[in-house]
């Protein structure tokens, strides 16, 4: 699970998600996790009046809550990732929990804590996947008790959302949804299929760079 700082990824993110990354293989949740920790969160500590404030729950959460078969699982996972953020849920803007949906799709769920609302991206945009209401659900009862009450928060698609065209960029298109809701300067969301040859690209470079000084810092050690 996301472990919130560039040092946790030295030991498991490998030129195999480089690799996944270039030659358009469906990305896992480490790659979504790794390009938050180090394409928003590090920037956003460099310049934080371009960002908004937004808090990262982690790729893996939703899979682990809806494999729990009892509620203290549940809420383990959801203390575990609620307690990594660095403030108070309600301190935030945003909270970003991308969701791995049916057996081989990702799509992103916002929890919009200003407008209370809770918001669905979607690059396959089918409203009548089951397991996102229920992951919803899970979130709303977990909330209550952190004193935050999302009982009538509606669960919304907003439009427009960049559609897919391709089986394999779901988990791109859920790390571009991130990256222009994060931003405060960025109107809507300027990308398209067509975009994703050189974004993959840009993201293959970028871990090719943290891998490297990764190494360096752990041989350093």
């Amino acid at each position: 699970m996301f472990d919130g700082t560039l040092e946790g990824y030295d030991n498991f993110f490998s030129f195999k998600d480089i690799r996944d990354l270039l030659f358009a293989r469906e990305s896992e949740s480490v790659i979504i996790d790794c390009y938050v920790n180090t394409c928003l969160f590090l920037p956003r500590q460099e310049n934080p009046d371009i960002f908004k404030t937004f808090g990262y729950l982690g790729a893996a959460l939703k899979g682990y809550v809806q494999s729990s078969k009892d509620d203290k699982s549940k809420k383990q996972h959801f203390d575990y990732s609620f307690r990594r953020l660095d403030r108070a849920p309600t301190e935030f803007d945003l909270l970003f929990s991308p969701m791995h949906v049916g057996t081989n799709h990702w799509a992103l769920l916002v929890i919009n804590i200003k407008e209370k609302e809770f918001h669905v991206y979607d690059s396959l945009r089918n409203k009548d996947r089951r397991d996102i209401p229920q992951y919803v659900e899970e979130l709303r009862r977990y909330m209550k008790g952190k004193h935050i009450d999302s009982e009538n928060w509606s669960l919304r698609y907003p439009d427009p959302c960049p559609q897919q065209g391709s089986g394999d960029d779901c988990a791109i298109f859920t790390c571009k949804y991130m990256e222009c809701l994060a931003h405060r300067d960025t109107q809507g969301f300027p990308f398209s299929q067509d975009d994703m040859p050189t974004v993959r690209a840009k993201f293959a470079l970028h871990f090719i760079k943290v891998y490297f000084n990764a190494q360096e810092r752990s041989e350093r050690i």
